[in-house]
């Protein structure tokens, strides 16, 4: 549920109580946009006629009842209704402008102070967000309103500067209202928005097990049936055939099992189980592929050193895609496979050739792919650059920091 309302100045502003991918978004109502604009017009209106009688009020105050009974640097007849009538316009930028308007009417005051200095007073406590400039008009505009000059006596000073002085305290306690509710707003918009990441996690957690639960039955059940062949079949071709699919199902389900583990984890989002840094190693991948009639060359460059756990998950993942890729849509090429160690960084370059034949088997698609292997490197603040070769090939360069920690990963995939 959706609810609109209008602030201050009109603008709707919206709350959700649900996820927005959860929840549809409700459909306008005929009249809607014209009743928000009514209410906003309306408020903005309200506040304008509220500044105007305040103005009014001032002026009126200020022609009835004189603060001086001397005049200020001027002396003229008519300067009492003039400072009144100047003053009390003033005032109405006392929202818009309280600084300002507030040092306009002091200055007023110096040829001859009105009450408009009270509702100055308060405007410079309630809207002057820098706490230092408030008080330096409040202390100026207080100044004015007990003119030591004319009344030269300290208990008339003092008590004329307490009265000044208190609608600057009002308003300093609006503000301060006022900024404790701003503060409680954000706060209950935060920890609304913690309740849905927790919902989200939530959700994450229960779909990574039935993921585990679907797949690894079907998996299992590949593998168990791989056992099986293996020790009917009575050809030994097939009996190795049988034993690599079922190492190879052993093999995918040992990683799912860490992959779900990663989700179901407790620590930060993305984050991974802690484990040692360790070397990179991709014999395996390059294996398979060779087992699977892909010509494979695997060149280590530079001293090998050891990674951290996301780095070393990330480089892996680089290899696996890019071979999974040839395996898709070159086959027949030969791939070469570069892990080049320079000071701090691993350069990871898979290139194939142009492929030989038409693809014989289609392994179907619906993956992340390169787009999501971009965005896994650049988790870990790496690049990845991709493209043709100029002889039909492919190449596939990624540079990743080896020494990058796991709160590197700040979204939601897993490493």
């Amino acid at each position: 549920m959706i609810d609109t309302t209008a602030t201050s100045d009109g603008a709707p502003a919206s709350s959700a109580d649900a996820p927005s991918a959860a929840v549809p978004r409700p459909e306008a109502r005929p009249g809607y946009r014209g009743r928000v604009s009514i209410r906003a017009w309306w408020a903005s209106r309200r506040a304008f006629g509220f500044d105007v009688l305040v103005a009014t009020s001032a002026v009126a105050l200020g022609l009835t009842l004189r603060m001086g009974r001397y005049a200020g640097l001027a002396d003229w007849p008519y300067l009492h209704q003039v400072s009144a009538v100047l003053t009390g316009a003033l005032l109405l930028h006392r929202r818009r402008a309280p600084f300002g308007s507030g040092v306009a009417i002091c200055a007023v005051a110096l040829f001859y102070p009105t009450h408009a200095l009270f509702f100055a007073a308060y405007a410079a406590g309630a809207y002057i967000e820098d706490r230092r400039r408030a008080w330096a008009l409040i202390a100026a505009l207080v100044l004015m309103g007990s003119q030591p000059w004319s009344y030269p006596a300290p208990l008339t000073i003092v008590s004329s500067g307490s009265i000044a002085l208190v609608p600057a305290l009002l308003g300093l306690y609006v503000a301060a209202r006022r900024r404790i509710r701003l503060d409680r707003a954000e706060q209950a918009a935060r920890e609304r928005e913690l309740g849905f990441e927790r919902v989200r996690l939530e959700e994450r957690s229960r779909i990574a097990g039935e993921m585990h639960d679907v797949i690894t039955h079907r998996v299992s059940l590949m593998v168990l049936q791989a056992g099986a062949l293996r020790t009917r079949a009575r050809d030994e071709d097939v009996r190795a055939s049988a034993e690599e699919l079922r190492l190879v199902g052993c093999k995918a389900l040992e990683e799912l099992r860490g992959l779900v583990a990663v989700t179901r984890s407790e620590q930060q989002v993305g984050s991974v189980v802690a484990t040692p840094r360790a070397v990179l190693d991709v014999s395996d991948l390059v294996a398979d592929s060779r087992s699977a009639g892909v010509p494979v060359e695997l060149v280590v460059l530079g001293e090998p050193h050891a990674t951290s756990p996301v780095v070393g998950r990330a480089a892996y993942r680089v290899v696996q895609e890019a071979l999974t890729n040839v395996h898709k849509h070159a086959p027949g090429a030969v791939v070469d496979i570069r892990l080049h160690y320079v000071g701090d960084e691993v350069q990871i370059s898979v290139r194939n050739s142009a492929p030989t034949r038409a693809a014989e088997i289609t392994l179907g698609a619906g993956g992340s792919g390169l787009l999501g292997l971009r965005k896994r490197v650049e988790l870990v603040a790496g690049t990845l650059r991709t493209g043709p070769l100029p002889d039909g090939g492919y190449e596939l360069l990624a540079i990743l920091p080896a020494g990058a920690s796991t709160t590197t990963l700040t979204t939601g995939e897993p490493a």
